[in-house]
């Protein structure tokens, strides 16, 4: 029994020695990742929150701006006014995602809309059925984006 008490506190003194540090590193990991998932999500929401109001501006502006060009008459339309809808219309569609099914669909809905206006007369039936489509599938984006910060922040 001598014996056994020496090595009992070598084995007990190593695993001290290995074991302790091992569980501290894991428990520091651990921390760390909670802590810099908790910072991204502090970050990245009001970063998103922009990101939706620039977009749910340009919606606003490029919706109302073509409503009006089509009511306006055809006499009083001006190249200006046509240049700042297709403006608007690149911009909605480079900050879109492109992977997104519904933002594609929003796409390709403005891209007809403001198509339909650049044809005059011709596209005023599509007009009439594709803008408030445009506005419909606008409301849902913004609504379904607005979810994900809203989970995002819930979850921290």
């Amino acid at each position: 029994m001598d014996k056994s008490i020496p090595v009992l506190s070598l084995v007990v003194a190593a695993l001290a020695v290995f074991v302790g540090p091992l569980i501290s590193w894991l428990i520091a990991r651990r921390q760390l990742a909670s802590s810099l998932e908790v910072s991204n999500k502090q970050i990245i929401a009001p970063m998103r929150q922009a990101w939706i109001n620039n977009l749910r501006d340009l919606l606003a502006e490029l919706t109302s701006s073509a409503l009006h060009y089509h009511v306006a008459g055809y006499e009083d339309r001006t190249d200006k006014e046509y240049q700042r809808l297709t403006l608007l219309e690149h911009k909605v569609a480079l900050i879109l995602n492109p992977l997104e099914e519904d933002h594609s669909r929003l796409e390709q809905l403005i891209r007809k809309m403001v198509s339909a206006i650049a044809r005059g007369r011709e596209g005023d039936e599509e007009f009439v059925q594709v803008h408030p489509a445009v506005v419909d599938l606008s409301r849902q984006v913004l609504k379904r984006e607005w979810n994900r910060i809203r989970d995002r922040i819930q979850s921290a």
